[in-house]
């Protein structure tokens, strides 16, 4: 018997899922049914992409059919004659076949299939999607290409990367302080980021992670090292404590000393401003999704920013203190399983200057590096790498 559902056809191949996830969603709403074709994998990895792509697709339509038996085959995609019977089969009882998505199919397959449509299937429109221009491309002529509409935050675009969010490490209700004098005073640190950097270095020499609640002491001699005047430091610290992110500030015969309450508030100081500040202007810079913080499952370390804009992404590593080429090791392999070269990534300092040759081993694992003098900009950089980044998606 032969189907009246409006159909579509998905061909899931490549090394991640949201080309197929954002080409059906752009049609989702004209679809009552979806099938795929896969390419065959020694792992099952693209069993895995179709099970991740059908659950996000019924997260935006929950009626959506789909029967893991009869619209799902998988194939050799190298081999034109087994394509060919396989997509045969799997729409021989569809009359309407509406849309079929390309994109991330080889060659051999894709070609297959569009020689299927033309026979059998004229009416569909086959097309591909460009993530890096964020547009839908019609593979038929006199069909303009057009911009993508429907969104992925950044759950769902970890998701199609088949893996999924452990947890968000940073919550600003942890803080002694309230959202808005976080959000001033990470604004005053990187206003006057030369004399910050000078002080947080000391706030740094607690180790960090303490127990909370504790007394820090500072000795006269730490700040001398560091060409810091105790009255500079007892007035970094009571600006500080106006906030709550420290108390007891003291004078004593050996220096000052303070009182840190909670280990949040410690966290904060040690670097985790950094990456509330970013976050903050990423917000500002109307990305479609934006967090920090993000611990993925079976991922040792988090991702401190990440955006999604159009189904392209964007991680920066944010770094107060010393810095190591390990930092930019651990980004790209992040990076890595997160859409490889199509996954923007900036290494982001509080240091005023950066060494050529760190900047030559960034440029080497396509990584931007963004330096303290560089902060107040930060959201124009993060928009502009976004939407023509320095190295190209590819």
């Amino acid at each position: 018997m032969m189907s009246q559902e409006n159909v579509m056809l998905l061909l899931v191949g490549g090394r991640s899922a949201t080309p197929a996830v954002m080409g059906a969603l752009q049609f989702i709403d004209d679809v009552d049914r979806v099938k795929f074709l896969l390419c065959k994998h020694q792992d099952d990895l693209y069993l895995t992409f179709q099970e991740t792509i059908l659950w996000l697709l019924k997260a935006s339509k929950p009626d959506l059919l789909c029967d893991n038996v009869r619209d799902v085959k998988t194939v050799d995609a190298n081999d034109f004659d087994e394509v060919t019977t396989a997509v045969t089969k799997l729409c021989s009882n569809t009359t309407s076949l509406n849309y079929v998505n390309l994109t991330s199919a080889p060659q051999p397959m894709s070609f297959a299939v569009y020689n299927y449509l033309r026979t059998h299937h004229p009416q569909a429109l086959p097309f591909s999607v460009n993530t890096h221009t964020s547009q839908i491309i019609p593979l038929i002529p006199g069909k303009k290409r057009y911009n993508l509409t429907k969104k992925l935050d950044v759950e769902a675009y970890i998701k199609a990367c088949n893996t999924a969010v452990f947890q968000y490490k940073f919550k600003i209700d942890n803080l002694s302080c309230k959202p808005e004098q976080a959000e001033m005073i990470v604004h005053e640190f990187v206003a006057n980021i030369s004399q910050t950097n000078k002080f947080l270095t000391i706030i740094r020499k607690a180790g960090e992670v303490i127990k909370a609640p504790k007394k820090i002491p500072i000795p006269t001699s730490t700040l001398r090292k560091k060409d810091i005047r105790v009255e500079e430091m007892r007035e970094f610290l009571q600006r500080l404590q106006e906030i709550n992110l420290v108390t007891q500030v003291k004078e004593t015969e050996s220096g000052l000393s303070y009182r840190i309450e909670t280990k949040h508030d410690h966290a904060f100081l040690y670097g985790d401003w950094l990456e509330y500040y970013v976050y903050l202007q990423a917000k500002k810079a109307d990305f479609d999704s934006v967090k920090m913080s993000v611990e993925l499952q079976g991922y040792n370390g988090e991702i401190d920013i990440f955006a999604v804009h159009n189904a392209n992404a964007l991680i920066c590593e944010c770094k107060t203190g010393k810095y190591r080429t390990d930092d930019l090791a651990r980004l790209e392999s992040k990076a890595s399983k997160l859409g490889g070269n199509y996954c923007v990534r900036l290494f982001i300092t509080t240091a005023l200057e950066v060494t050529p040759e760190f900047c030559n081993q960034a440029k080497n694992r396509r990584i931007i590096v963004v330096n303290g003098n560089e902060l107040p900009e930060i959201s124009r950089i993060l928009t502009k790498e976004m939407n023509q980044p320095a190295f190209q998606r590819n």
